[in-house]
């Protein structure tokens, strides 16, 4: 195996059956993550996930536990993984990521594999929590998806972006202060008594639906930062 080029590979989870089965999506990033493992882009493992924002029913396992879990049987060593279960949606896998192992560690660089259709948000989300000062690249998962299903993660993406944009664009890339703000006093995933309410963000992000749908009969292009795919 040759030399690590990062000190972690990130994988962001994407649910959990009501049965706790991964589902395909999350397969396809954790058979991705795999691969990068293999190759010996990095040491380790972080699977970061609890379970979605808007789920009301828990599932019987954390999105990072069952990744783990098909990771380990698909030959990755149990000392090798990593799991990061307090995330609620990608500003969490980001903020927590960062939190509880780059710093604690002084790992300053990762590989974060999430699905393709998902790259362009997340490596918004990822600059505006972790700043500049660390080496983050980005290797997508193929999702598989048929044409009217791309458009349709498409234009959901979009209208998520634009949202996120909104919410999270006044604080600084970076900023400690700002970003726990958001995380303990602002967001419904994480805050006691959260400013946020989930019913208020569902309702946010369908008025930008409304918004983008009239403009132009489809979905508006949203503000989008150059990506930095990782090199293999």
């Amino acid at each position: 195996m040759p030399p690590a080029r990062a000190d972690a590979i990130v994988v962001l989870g994407r649910g959990v059956d009501p049965d706790g089965a991964l589902p395909t999506l999350a397969k396809q990033r954790v058979a991705r993550a795999a691969e990068l493992f293999a190759w010996g882009v990095a040491p380790r493992l972080i699977f970061s996930g609890r379970c979605s924002l808007m789920t009301e029913t828990e599932p019987p396992r954390t999105e990072a536990a069952a990744m783990a879990e098909f990771a380990i049987g698909l030959g990755i060593p149990k000392r090798a993984v990593i799991l990061e279960e307090e995330s609620r949606d990608t500003i969490g896998n980001a903020y927590f990521v960062l939190r509880r192992f780059l710093e604690p560690n002084d790992w300053m660089s990762i590989r974060v594999v999430t699905s393709d259709f998902h790259i362009q948000r997340t490596a918004w989300v990822f600059q505006k929590v972790l700043g500049l000062g660390y080496d983050v690249a980005f290797s997508p998962s193929p999702s598989e998806l048929d044409h009217a299903t791309i458009a349709a993660r498409a234009r959901e993406e979009s209208d998520i972006s634009t949202f996120l944009m909104d919410w999270l664009g006044p604080i600084p890339d970076g900023d400690p202060i700002g970003l726990a703000r958001l995380i303990w006093q602002e967001h419904p995933g994480y805050a006691e008594q959260p400013i946020v309410s989930k019913a208020d963000i569902q309702s946010r992000i369908a008025a930008i639906a409304r918004l983008h749908r009239t403009q132009d009969g489809g979905p508006r292009g949203h503000r989008v930062r150059q990506v930095r795919i990782a090199e293999l």
